[in-house]
Order: C-alpha cells, then sequence, then structure tokens
C-alpha cells in the first residue's frame, strides 16, 4: 500500500494550495505505474506534446443539474394531476345534471349554483379537463375549494418556475475546455468562458480534497488584470468518493508524462477519448490565445506566492 501523504485525518479541509512540483519526488520513490492503451481515469488525450484532462462539469452536470430538473419537472406533473377530475367526480357531475334537471321539469327547487357548477365541470365535450374543473371552481365552488385550488395553481407555478429555471441552466452550460499539459513547452493552460488561465509547469499549484484536485493556475482577471484561478478535477471521473489513492494514481500519470513521454503512459501512438454530447454551447478558444497566453506565462512566478498566501 502507497503511503498516505496527508497525515491528518481531515485532509479533506480547506488548506492552502501547494506547488504541484514538490510531489514529483515522492511519487517517484513509491508509486511504479504501467501504460496502457487506455489510460483512463479523466484523461481525454494524449500525443507526442500534450496530455489533456477532462473538467469535472461534465459528470456534475447529470450527477447534480439533471436529477434536480427531473425531479422538479415530476413533482410539477405529479401536482398538476391533482387539478384533473377523476372520474368518478364526472360521473357524479352528470347524475346531479340529470337529477337538478328532473327537478326543474317537476317544478321543484334545486340549487341553481351547484348545477352550474356540474355544467361547468363536464364541459360541452363531456370530458376530463384541467380548465372546466379550475373554472367551476373559480365560477361556482365554495369558499374553501376556491382556496385551495389557488393555493395549488401558485406552488404549480413556482415550480414550473424552477423547472424550467433549471432545464435552462442544464442547456446553457458550456461544455467546458480541457486542462492542456503541454511537455514540450512545460506549461500548463486551459480556459473558461474567455478568460485564459495558465502557467508554468513548475509554478503549478495544487490542493487536494474529498472531491478530487484543485489545480491552482494564474489567470485574466478583469479587475486585477492577473489572478490565481482554481481548477477542480476528478481523477475518476465519479462525482464523490475520490479518495487519495485516485489522486496519487493520476498525479503519477501527469509526472511520468511531464518527464518521459506518452510511452510511459500509453501503449499505442495517441490516445483521443471522444468528447461529451448532449451540449448546446462548447466553451471555445479564445482569440489571440498564443499572445495573451505569452503575457500569462511572463507573470506567473508571482503565482505560488499567492496561493500560498490566500485560501483560494
Amino acid at each position: 500500500m502507497i503511503e498516505k501523504r496527508n497525515k491528518r485525518i481531515f485532509f479533506r479541509l480547506l488548506t492552502h494550495a501547494k506547488k504541484f512540483i514538490e510531489l514529483r519526488e515522492w511519487l517517484n520513490d513509491r508509486v511504479t505505474l504501467d501504460a496502457y492503451q487506455d489510460p483512463q481515469n479523466s484523461i481525454m488525450q494524449v500525443n507526442d506534446t500534450t496530455l489533456s484532462v477532462a473538467s469535472p462539469l461534465h459528470s456534475l452536470r447529470f450527477v447534480y443539474i439533471a436529477p434536480f430538473v427531473l425531479a422538479f419537472w415530476g413533482l410539477s406533473f405529479h401536482m398538476i394531476g391533482w387539478l384533473i377530475p377523476n372520474q368518478g367526480m364526472i360521473e357524479r357531475a352528470y347524475n346531479m345534471i340529470e337529477l337538478n334537471q328532473e327537478y326543474k321539469d317537476l317544478g321543484r327547487e334545486y340549487d341553481e349554483k351547484r348545477d352550474m357548477y356540474y355544467r361547468t365541470l363536464v364541459g360541452k365535450d363531456g370530458k376530463r379537463s384541467i380548465l372546466n374543473n379550475i373554472k367551476a371552481i373559480h365560477l361556482y365552488g365554495r369558499d374553501y375549494n376556491r382556496h385551495s385550488i389557488y393555493k395549488k395553481i401558485g406552488v404549480i407555478c413556482v415550480l414550473l418556475m424552477i423547472s424550467l429555471a433549471g432545464t435552462i441552466a442544464f442547456l446553457r452550460l458550456p461544455r467546458m475546455a480541457d486542462i492542456y499539459f503541454d511537455r514540450e513547452r512545460k506549461i500548463v493552460y486551459t480556459w473558461r468562458k474567455g478568460q485564459i488561465a495558465a502557467c508554468n509547469f513548475d509554478n503549478l499549484g495544487y490542493r487536494e480534497s474529498s472531491y478530487g484536485l484543485c489545480l491552482l493556475l494564474f489567470s485574466e482577471h478583469k479587475k486585477k488584470q492577473f489572478w490565481p484561478m482554481r481548477f477542480g478535477l476528478q481523477p475518476t471521473g465519479r462525482a464523490h468518493f475520490n479518495n487519495e489513492n485516485d489522486n496519487t494514481e493520476f498525479m503519477a500519470q501527469v509526472f511520468a508524462f511531464m518527464d518521459k513521454g506518452k510511452s510511459a503512459v500509453i501503449t499505442g501512438e495517441s490516445f483521443k477519448r471522444p468528447q461529451p454530447k448532449y451540449y448546446l454551447y462548447i466553451d471555445e478558444k479564445p482569440e489571440n490565445f498564443e499572445s495573451r497566453l505569452e503575457e500569462i506565462l511572463k507573470r506567473d512566478e508571482v503565482l505560488p506566492e499567492l496561493y500560498a498566501k490566500h485560501l483560494l
């Protein structure tokens, strides 16, 4: 069993980031890797110069957002079903209409308002209808029935708005860019919504958590011009239960690639995993990428000092 790096039980608590490069010797002494046709984990691409890793948002999108959206849509339709009159109500309405008609023909008194309620409930086509039910209760129903159905409609409207907002968020969430480890230039880079983040490999920061890894890169910033940005990684691709051994294997693969090349990670000439599907938008590579990347790399020597000082 590989020796634990994090001696404290609560290694998941927030701590300051450290230099990723400091793990090289520790990993080289303790971890032996084999190359495979498929490197597994969240590695998306391996070639002569580049290893890329997927954003965890691919899995989080379906683990968290999708169930949330489906649950609210299901609850919405379940409550809408409460507004549909059941067959027993319709049959009783027909019976009461027929009885009231007999009373009318005989000249006997009957509740005309209640009769209108039943006639409105069945409507002209005689089929069950949400609109007929709402109209009947609104115009001719008892006070407590009106208050009850108004509350139900209010709750349904709120649920539908939440469901719609969640659906829009699910569809509008773009497919985030991978994080790229460039062996030739010894750099790490990615981008998010038009902002480029990068650093020299020796300046890369990291922090471990129960969700996986956080990498600290130097990013373009609207107010501060440049500032550290945190990027989450889930080595296993799972949204939960990433442990230290999972992180260890992934980090060893990164060092093996950066130090020895693709042959230390894969057996073939190259590896490329298909990108996740079902996205309407893709976070495209920003314009003037190379020139902006160079500007970041000129300044990233301050990155280790910043992530060691600030809890990012």
